[in-house]
């Protein structure tokens, strides 16, 4: 399905996607996201981290990166932070051999974990679990959210990087054949 090429470039996306949710971009980070993509943002990184902050974290407003407080992007799903979804995502890492340390201090349905993830189900060639995964929870919740981020965002980096990331999930949709 994905040559070796094209399975690194995955791997790669995942990685910097997951990063970009889990604390504020360095200014490495905004350099290789803006010339991977040429993006024309011109904004600072003090401008963009405070976007961040006020997107992710808070105090007012804010949209938290987890899938059960998503779920009402799911069609007939009601909403609501719950365990069905966390307790799914701990049942899936686990039947995949992944143990997620208490250390870290994430969520199993924090954005970044999911998309970490899918890059492990990706460097290991685990196609029908990439497939279920997506299908069962990314592809389900992260293009809702994306167009949140989209609304909420001060910056051009957050609305691109949105974009880019909703994008992403709603093509590698397409590739398994999820609609």
């Amino acid at each position: 399905m994905y040559d070796d090429e094209e399975k690194n470039e995955r791997i790669v996306l995942y990685r910097l996607f997951a990063n970009l949710f889990l604390s504020k971009p360095t200014q490495e980070t905004m350099t290789l996201i803006k010339d991977m993509f040429r993006m024309q943002s011109d904004e600072t990184q003090n401008l963009i981290e405070m976007d961040f902050s006020r997107i992710f974290l808070g105090p007012w407003n804010h949209l938290l990166p987890y899938e059960s407080l998503y779920e009402k992007y799911i069609p007939g799903e009601s909403g609501g932070f719950g365990p069905r979804t966390t307790d799914g995502l701990w049942s899936f890492y686990l039947s995949m051999g992944l143990i997620m340390d208490h250390r870290a201090n994430l969520m199993p349905d924090h954005i970044s974990s999911e998309l970490l993830f899918m890059s492990y189900l990706a460097e290991n060639n685990f196609l029908e679990h990439q497939k279920r995964f997506l299908e069962e929870h990314l592809f389900r919740w992260v293009p809702g959210y994306c167009e949140e981020i989209r609304r909420h965002a001060s910056t051009t980096f957050y609305k691109d990087v949105a974009n880019l990331l909703k994008e992403f999930i709603l093509s590698e949709g397409e590739q398994f054949g999820i609609a």
